[in-house]
């Protein structure tokens, strides 16, 4: 369980969520107890989890979303699940690279003084993860795997420096304040909360290495939300304590990626600032490499399923790799990177906010999708206990639905404006429709030969 745990941890990557998502949290929702968004979205995956958990004893295909969407509701909505899971990933995917790109930039400068296009580091760490995945990644996987112990140990202890050193305001709690709740967008708070998470569905795809996975499973699964949770509350109320209740908004905004190195150097010095400037991007760098790999795989499966072309679906000879769905993938990455720059798109306040805000609204959507297939999978007498197969899923449903309307509703004031926001989504429902409506054409060409074929038709 504690090898499952770990890389749930790893692809989550800690310090480049408390770079890169803390900022985005904070001045999208433009509030001051944005870490009870992280309580609040780890209660909710808490619920979602025992269904989910549920489910994958029973149904042992893969563990993606998408296979217990096709278990629950049918071939059609499982087959727009499954698209929709392939461009929410690629939305992350491409989101992450513009995200690393500009961190490494300002890393550059930062040690060296010298700017760099943002554009020309996405290529190189593009291609770098490109060359991993298309071969064997398992000294990558070891050395990040260091690397996650040494950006939590960091983070850990200038979490413990900044609350109890107390910021501009001194200690405060004032984070954690319930009554401010519903000040500003708490809906983009909470999703962006959330984008924190992705990856913890992972658990699942460890069934076949566990010794017991029908309890191995969900612990791990509980672990992972728990301790991801927990690690991300704690370490935004401790930024916010630092940097104050009311100047982390504002600090957010202005200055993003340097909030947490510029607190680090006010409160553990030069030194340590230079280290989490150079972890943050080997953080990402781990994250990024572990979606580049997990698109590819989707791809992959694509390909052997017949959504794509069949060569993708084609595994190496020697490297036994998706290499030729990674190769595609990591060609899909390029050009988007070349039409952002063609755009004069900003890296972080374009391109990530917006792929990734799109992203985990598509994810949120599968969320809700799976809760109801666990109720349809589970309906009728003597399957199981009613707070696992009824009450616990109907309550998620609930949730990711209100939690999807309310995000659609304010999605255009976090992409600045209404055109982007339609765009987005649009996108969004298109791999949604288009999916489901491939499914049931295909459904439609298998029956038709049979009603031909029968005498007197």
């Amino acid at each position: 369980m504690r090898g499952i745990v770990f890389l749930v941890a790893a692809g989550a990557a800690p310090l480049a969520t408390t770079v890169a998502v803390f900022p985005v949290i904070t001045s999208a929702s433009e509030s001051t107890v944005s870490p009870l968004f992280f309580v609040v979205a780890a209660a909710a995956l808490a619920v979602f989890a025992v269904g989910f958990t549920r489910i994958a004893n029973e149904v042992k295909d893969g563990g993606a979303f998408y296979d217990y969407i096709h278990a629950g509701l049918g071939r059609i909505p499982g087959r727009g699940a499954a698209t929709l899971a392939l461009v929410a990933y690629a939305m992350l995917f491409v989101a992450l690279v513009a995200y690393l790109g500009a961190a490494t930039a300002g890393t550059v400068e930062y040690f060296t003084g010298t700017p760099t296009p943002w554009w020309v580091w996405s290529a190189g760490w593009l291609l770098v993860t490109g060359v991993l995945a298309y071969r064997d990644i398992a000294l990558s996987t070891k050395v990040l795997g260091i690397s996650l112990v040494l950006e939590v140990a960091i983070m850990v202890v200038l979490d413990f420096v900044m609350v109890f050193r107390g910021g501009p305001d001194g200690r405060t709690a004032a984070a954690l304040n319930p009554l401010h709740f519903t000040e500003g967008t708490p809906s983009l708070g909470l999703m962006f909360a959330f984008f924190g998470f992705v990856g913890f569905e992972a658990t699942v795809v460890f069934r076949s290495e566990a010794r017991d996975p029908h309890r191995t499973i969900p612990r791990a699964t509980y672990l992972s939300i728990f301790g991801i949770g927990l690690f991300y509350a704690f370490s935004l109320f401790a930024v916010t304590v630092g940097a104050g209740p009311e100047g982390v908004v504002s600090k957010s905004a202005d200055s993003p990626q340097t909030l947490l190195t510029d607190l680090a150097r006010t409160f553990l010095g030069v030194v340590a600032q230079d280290g989490v400037q150079v972890l943050v991007l080997i953080s990402i760098f781990g994250c990024f490499l572990t979606f580049h790999n997990v698109l590819a795989r989707y791809t992959f499966n694509f390909g052997s399923a017949g959504l794509l072309p069949a060569a993708l679906g084609q595994a190496h000879p020697r490297h036994h790799a998706p290499s030729r769905a990674s190769v595609a993938v990591t060609i899909l990455c390029a050009v988007a990177i070349i039409l952002a720059v063609m755009l004069r798109l900003d890296p972080v306040t374009d391109v990530y906010t917006w792929l990734s805000g799109a992203a985990t609204l598509g994810i949120i959507t599968l969320m809700a999708m799976t809760s109801l297939a666990v109720l349809v999978f589970f309906r009728g007498p003597d399957r199981g206990p009613w707070v696992a197969t009824r009450l616990a899923p109907a309550c998620a449903l609930l949730a990711f639905a209100t939690l999807m309307v309310l995000v659609v509703m304010n999605f255009p004031s976090l992409v600045g404006g209404e055109g982007v926001a339609i765009v987005l989504i649009s996108v969004l429902l298109v791999a949604l429709i288009g999916g489901a409506t491939t499914a049931a054409i295909g459904a439609q060409t298998t029956r038709t030969p049979h009603r031909e074929s029968r005498p007197g038709a």
